[in-house]
């Protein structure tokens, strides 16, 4: 689903990503060494519909980010 919505706004999967959760309103901090990703990263100035938020926001949530799960990865903020 992800991959699509990201085809339809003619952006990377990842900047869909950054985009969603600039959109709730929390930080996004995509991690890469490399310099083209970093810009990619950076061009999100595009708006995701709030059917597409929505939708995104009723994925189904991964359970365990394994030796990770200690950290945060959703801000939990309710959208208005």
């Amino acid at each position: 689903m992800i991959a699509q919505m990201a085809k339809k706004y003619g952006v990377s999967a990842a900047q869909l990503c950054v985009r969603y959760v600039l959109q709730l309103g929390a930080v996004a901090l995509p991690k890469t060494a490399d310099p083209q990703h970093m810009e990619e990263n950076a061009a999100v100035d595009f708006v995701l519909t709030p059917e597409d938020m929505a939708a995104l926001m009723q994925m189904e949530h991964i359970a365990d980010y394994g030796e990770f799960s200690f950290f945060p990865v959703f801000s939990g903020k309710k959208q208005v």
